[in-house]
């Protein structure tokens, strides 16, 4: 019998079972993401990866996170270069996500495997801080003593199963740029986790430690993605509504949250004035509004309302996900599909107020109604107060998903732990859970095989898109880079049958065309770009294949004025000093191509091309003599 001073106490006991417990699904959730997303480690960069890390100006350069010491010059040095004044708007509101690119960019160049397990580790973190965080509040809250046993333990973790494997994360984890998403939630879960264990704190230094740190969180999450601006009223909400504390306590509470929430409009204000010349109230809500065919803000918002059905119905049945969709704009509530929207997010809030109402001393339903409030504070961002130019965008649903899966399992536990027939639910409630958990996962791994290669995720992508100019222009983008020219062609075509004004489309038309050694067809193409905007030829890609085509066709002196034309612009471009060296040798010169060849390998010593050029041209001088 073992003596008192070593016999345990049932509540240190409980403690410890408690402890396993945690630990224990930590595990699983590490576990299960690391299960669904790790095998995608290797699959290639798409889309936005490279036009915002691989070809973003800003990117690679470590000073340009000095902005503030000169914040006018970089809000305005894309438009100086001549490229998308995007670049500055995301560096100047998101340095914190591109600092963490670009350290994996210095530990490993642009290999997509270490920016894929940072993606994939920051979904597994935002997992347990679910289950952590709802731990939090469940415990906290004054109606936790009418919870049955093992409520808090079934709610927290199935909603923290449900977002570690639903498929509608893929986009959000395998999509490397879409880090904004994932680490905003992140910092954010965190800032709202630190708040709520400062409770447990007894000593003042403790608590005041745990809030500091939610504040620094907070503003982490805030130089991340705009979306954490919504935070502090999340923490705010949930202390109000699910902890019990009065308005007036829960106010001051939050107050150090609060008064961070400026930050954000602050930074688009003074870009969009930077700008734009001097503070205005339109261009700082139009800051990354479509510039070819901005969209009016009311039909923005109406558009959004059927979004947001969408996502709803897409976290209930996640069929036909797609990297680019296409939708319809709406322009007035009386719309058919609108009207529908309205009904379905209408009757979501209603029913679960109604359940609030009805039910005030369940925890579960009071939980429940904050996290709908919590699913509409959180798409509030992107899908009203800022006109983005992308209508819809699965990653934009990473946060607001959370509410849902929270009320969900709320839901499946209080069904769980009704008195009807109480053996059958308390065993079929969790088999069901199981079940689409299952479910959820198998079709996680599904989506994410589509992100294997550009091909395959762009192919997908125009099978359920096909009326959209972009998803053919990608398309044909993927189809060039493994070789496949002629399926490239007659993507780009389909694009332009969409829209005939697409310039990128005609672009990559004429460099295809020049690849399948049809230079008069890719010289019609280009000059029809040149005839659509006058300014192409200040482009140094479109001068560039401009002159490709010239020399293609045999215009070798127009060719030379356009190579030297882009040398002038930039001396050292190495692809230009190598095409202008062609040219020269084909015209009988190769003294003067071997000066560009030689230019050219200076800049990559190891084009094994340059070498053999630079070859030929020696012979070809050994045999006139050596005579310039």
């Amino acid at each position: 019998m073992p003596s008192p001073a070593l016999a345990e106490t049932p509540g240190q006991t409980s403690s410890v079972s408690r402890l396993w417990v945690h630990a224990v699904l930590t595990v699983v959730l590490a576990g299960l993401c690391a299960g669904l997303y790790v095998w995608t480690a290797d699959f290639p960069m798409a889309f936005d990866d490279h036009t915002y890390l691989k070809d973003n100006p800003f990117f690679r350069d470590a000073s340009n996170f000095d902005y503030l010491k000169n914040f006018d010059e970089f809000a305005n040095r894309p438009l100086k270069i001549g490229t998308d004044p995007d670049y500055a708007v995301n560096a100047i509101l998101r340095p914190v996500a591109y600092a963490s690119f670009h350290l994996n960019y210095l530990l490993d160049d642009f290999n997509p495997h270490g920016f894929r397990l940072v993606n994939i580790a920051i979904h597994a973190l935002n997992s347990i801080l679910i289950y952590a965080l709802v731990n939090l509040l469940l415990c906290r809250s004054v109606l936790a003593a009418q919870l049955q046993r093992g409520s808090v333990l079934f709610i927290s973790a199935t909603a923290a199963l449900l977002f570690a494997v639903h498929p509608l994360a893929t986009e959000s984890v395998t999509y490397i740029i879409q880090r904004f998403t994932s680490l905003v939630v992140l910092f954010s879960l965190l800032s709202l986790s630190l708040y709520f264990a400062s409770a447990y704190m007894r000593s003042p230094w403790g608590r005041g430690l745990l809030r500091g740190g939610a504040v620094v969180a907070v503003l982490l999450a805030m130089q991340t993605k705009e979306d954490a601006c919504v935070v502090p009223l999340l923490a705010l909400l949930l202390d109000w509504l699910v902890v019990g504390t009065r308005l007036r306590a829960a106010l001051l509470r939050a107050l150090p949250l609060l008064l961070c929430m400026p930050l954000i409009p602050l930074l688009v204000f003074l870009t969009a004035a930077a700008q734009h010349g001097g503070y205005d109230m339109h261009a700082a809500v139009n800051i990354v509004n479509s510039r070819d065919a901005p969209l009016h803000h009311w039909h923005y918002i109406v558009t959004e309302l059927t979004v947001m059905t969408h996502y709803l119905r897409q976290l209930f049945w996640p069929n036909g996900l797609n990297l680019d969709p296409e939708w319809p704009i709406y322009g007035s509530l009386f719309q058919g599909p609108v009207l529908l929207a309205v009904a379905v997010l209408g009757g979501l809030v209603l029913s679960t107020w109604a359940l609030f109402r009805r039910f005030r001393g369940d925890v579960r339903f009071v939980l429940g109604f904050a996290c709908v409030v919590w699913f509409f504070l959180t798409l509030f961002v992107s899908s009203g107060l800022v006109p983005l130019p992308d209508l819809v965008a699965e990653h934009r649903s990473y946060l607001p998903s959370i509410g849902i899966f929270i009320l969900v399992a709320c839901l499946l536990d209080r069904l769980r732990s009704r008195s009807l027939r109480p053996a059958v639910l308390r065993v079929g409630v969790p088999v069901f859970a199981l079940l689409c958990l299952s479910a959820l996962s198998w079709k996680t791994c599904i989506r994410n095989n589509v992100w294997r290669t550009r091909e395959s995720l762009w192919e997908d992508t125009v099978a359920k898109s096909p009326g959209k100019y972009r998803t053919w222009g990608n398309l044909g983008a993927a189809y060039s880079d493994a070789g496949k020219n002629e399926q490239a062609v007659k993507c780009f075509r389909e694009a332009l049958k969409v829209e005939p004004r697409f310039q990128n489309g005609l672009l990559n038309l004429s460099n295809s065309l020049l690849r399948l050694n049809r230079p008069k067809e890719a010289l019609d193409t280009t000059l029809q770009l040149i005839n659509m905007d006058k300014t192409a030829t200040a482009r140094p890609p479109v001068a560039f294949t401009l002159g490709l085509s010239l020399a293609g066709v045999g215009r070798y002196d127009d060719a030379v004025a356009v190579f030297r034309d882009i040398l002038t612009t930039i001396p050292d471009d190495p692809q230009t000093h190598k095409a202008l060296g062609l040219v020269y040798y084909q015209t009988g010169l190769p003294h003067r191509a071997l000066d560009h060849y030689q230019h050219a390998a200076r800049a990559q010593p190891e084009d094994p091309q340059l070498l053999k050029f630079i070859e030929e041209a020696k012979v070809s001088l050994a045999e006139k003599g050596g005579v310039r």
